[in-house]
């Protein structure tokens, strides 16, 4: 079998098809090509596959080649999800966050979150495939492994549709003009059953990491499936089995926490840390993270499209693990940025930040990289490092970059098992051991003995925001925690201007002010959820009642 790479998924079948078999000229027109030529066909078969994984998520911004979507279920064009958050901002008011999101602008006719549809489509693609499969004249070995990453695809997509709409219709098989598709909403604990049931099947069909060649990279594995099952539980609040899944990717040795917190996320694929990650090669499959986040110098017509927020730099610790409100923290206000947790540093850029080569000038107003200093500038004195390729940045275009997208990796999984067995059992040891193993990477020191439970959940939550900021989850957590309200809700975030730096003690003038010419965050309870999108209620009134409030 050739050596197959998922960031090919967007090449034309026909490509695919002719690099697997010799007698690609003698076969039918591939737009007439019948469903029991392409299910006999190895070949046809892996690339209406690899068609399929473009549905799973992409947190990245920005298209590919020629304008092409990079994914099916992009999170945006131009934002990434957790500048819908506390943490980050992006600066520009005609992307989709100022405009409809912290507004509070979400209606049934006005979501760029919403892609109901795009989720629909995957999940009758893999209907599509798994009607086929059965009596399809191919190896018993690869319809299996086939029908494996079918379902664990159709079982994110069920999950991704629950945590955003909640009730919606469970389709298990290929529905035909005979049956009846005005189908209702079913209850959100059936859809996480089914999604149980999905990717416990799946992972039953699916090699584990170890056994997974190189040159599969991309591709699900046993470990992915209980890591998206285990977070799919926890969102379900199946605390138990949530953290029962979790444990058999930690137990099963075949993902280690990376040593460098800040060369993972510029990694084009292979890490060991990640569990699933989407791959890009710049060519055929690419995003625009460096062309819309680099910072205005060395990116000067789109960048900055993500500024870290104060209120986020400050929830960083000290390295002696203290908070930098405590008096014995050592925490100096006139050089904020020293003696802070190892991944700060990593994943913001600060005044003096070193970065490609120089340190960053942000001294107003006149620096280099100074806030407000035009349009193009960040608009809280910050910008991200994390995901930053500073390995290749200067004149990446959209769709030219290739660091993979890591959308699930031991951290988080680590992470999860911590929330949901102490939410089963309370802070035990092993609760401990989860949560210091991720703060021993980060040079942290272990959490104190003897934390409650509500103290242990404060403590994750604090983790999740740390460890997995700008990745997506923040956005996530705030709705499945119920705390969107209390975090969101008329709070106006803050930028911080360094006025100057004495060139002898390093000590900064600091003027901290208010984001106030953009609208402050609208947080209602019903965002908790998305609306049932109205154009689909039109055409499919059994999808009533809408979501609560819309």
């Amino acid at each position: 079998m050739k050596r197959t790479k998922i960031f090919l998924a967007l090449i034309a079948v026909f490509v695919v098809a002719m690099s697997c078999d010799e007698d690609f000229l003698e076969r039918e027109p591939l737009d007439k090509i019948s469903d029991s030529a392409v299910y006999n066909d190895e070949g046809y078969v892996e690339s209406v596959l690899f068609r399929l994984y473009n549905y799973m998520p992409i947190g990245y911004p920005g298209r590919g080649q020629n304008g092409q979507q990079q994914g099916r279920n992009s999170h945006g064009f131009t934002s990434i999800l957790d500048n819908n958050t506390d943490i980050a901002m992006t600066k520009s008011g005609w992307i989709e966050s100022w405009r409809h999101i912290r507004p509070g602008n979400i209606t049934p006719t006005n979501n760029p979150l919403d892609n109901w549809e795009e989720l629909y489509e995957g999940i009758y693609l893999a209907n599509l495939i798994l009607s086929n499969l059965p009596d399809a004249n191919l190896n018993e070995d690869f319809k299996a492994r086939i029908t494996a990453e079918t379902r664990f695809i159709k079982a994110f997509q069920y999950f991704d549709l629950a945590r955003r709409y909640g009730d919606v219709p469970i389709i298990r098989e290929i529905q035909s003009l005979e049956d009846d598709l005005l189908v209702s909403r079913d209850p959100i604990s059936d859809v996480y059953t089914y999604v149980d049931e999905e990717f416990t099947a799946a992972a039953a069909g699916l090699p584990s990491k170890a056994d997974l060649p190189d040159s599969e990279n991309g591709r699900a594995t046993k470990e992915a499936a209980w890591a998206f099952n285990g977070r799919a539980q926890l969102f379900a609040k199946n605390y138990a089995r949530s953290a029962e899944l979790s444990k058999m990717v930690m137990d099963s040795g075949n993902h280690t926490l990376s040593s460098d917190y800040e060369a993972l996320f510029q990694s084009h694929g292979g890490e060991s840390e990640v569990i699933f990650e989407v791959l890009f090669d710049g060519v055929n499959k690419g995003h625009g993270m460096d062309r819309l986040m680099l910072p205005f110098s060395y990116r000067s017509d789109w960048g900055a499209q993500c500024n870290p927020t104060q209120e986020f730099v400050d929830s960083y610790e000290m390295t002696n693990g203290l908070p930098i409100t405590d008096p014995a923290s050592g925490y100096n206000p006139l050089k904020p940025y020293e003696g802070r947790d190892s991944r700060f540093h990593a994943t913001v850029l600060y005044q003096g930040a070193e970065f490609i080569g120089r340190p960053m000038d942000v001294i107003f107003p006149d620096g280099l990289d100074a806030p407000l200093r035009t349009g193009l500038h960040s608009i809280t004195g910050y910008y991200i490092r994390k995901f930053m390729d500073q390995s290749a940045p200067f004149g990446v275009g959209f769709g030219e970059s290739k660091q993979s997208w890591k959308e699930m990796r031991l951290a988080e999984v680590l992470l999860n098992y911590a929330e949901a067995q102490n939410e089963a059992v309370g802070p035990d040891a092993s609760v401990y051991t989860a949560v210091n193993m991720i703060r021993t990477r980060a040079g942290q020191p272990d959490l104190p003995a003897g934390l409650s439970k509500a103290d242990m959940f404060d403590r994750i939550v604090h983790e999740r925001k740390i460890e997995l900021a700008l990745e997506g989850h923040r956005f996530w957590d705030l709705k499945r925690w119920k705390m969107g309200v209390d975090v969101l809700n008329g709070n106006m975030f803050t930028g911080m201007k360094v006025l100057s730096v004495d060139p002898v003690t390093g000590e900064m003038e600091l003027e901290r002010y208010p984001i106030d010419f953009r609208p402050t965050t609208v947080y209602f309870e019903r965002f908790d959820l998305f609306p049932i999108p109205q154009s689909e209620i039109e055409k499919n009134p059994n999808l009533l009642p809408q979501n609560s409030g819309y």
